[in-house]
């Protein structure tokens, strides 16, 4: 799948969803696999240089599992961000998704009016992320910017005090299931 494209209403991000958790399920199943079968340091190589894990969008392609789980959880992000997005913006629609190392900001409605970063971390503040990313929002002609954040210990909503130059900075919680 692209990792570029455009969403056009809410329907899509069940579907987008779907496609993450059975790529997530299918590692699980590898992995108890490779645990019951081989040694501890044989399951930690293949799950840090491949041989454990799936692109979370297409589970026919293999993708050592650290790389899954960090994108698994930027694009769960992502969709919850754009289920926002269009709840409060449905007159911007359709928004564009841009995941992973694909140009742009990670989600920009296709008049752009709006464009947003959006990140999943143990913490927003983890390696300056959320300057990082209010920076990169920031140059953007957008009258309407974000940066959305998936980390443990917040609630989801409004983080003021992360806020700077009229970048709205939005908690999307943290995800335990779905």
């Amino acid at each position: 799948m692209k990792k570029s494209f455009s969403v056009v209403n809410e329907g899509e991000i069940d579907a987008l969803k779907g496609k993450v958790l059975a790529s997530i399920n299918k590692a699980s199943l590898q992995l108890q696999s490779e645990l019951s079968n081989n040694s501890a340091i044989s399951v930690f190589s293949k799950m840090k240089f491949g041989g454990v894990g799936y692109d979370p969008l297409n589970t026919d392609r293999e993708l050592n599992i650290i790389e899954q789980i960090n994108q698994s959880f930027t694009y769960l992000a992502s969709f919850n961000a754009l289920e926002f997005l269009f709840k409060s913006y449905p007159q911007y629609a359709p928004y564009k998704l841009n995941l992973g190392t694909a140009s742009g900001s990670d989600i920009e409605s296709a008049c752009g009016s709006i464009s947003a970063e959006v990140f999943a971390s143990v913490s927003p503040t983890n390696n300056q992320k959320i300057k990082k990313d209010i920076d990169k929002v920031l140059e953007t002609n957008s009258a309407i910017k974000y940066a959305f954040f998936m980390s443990p210990g917040y609630e989801v909503g409004r983080q003021e005090k992360h806020e700077r130059d009229g970048v709205i900075v939005w908690s999307l919680g943290c995800i335990d299931a779905l």
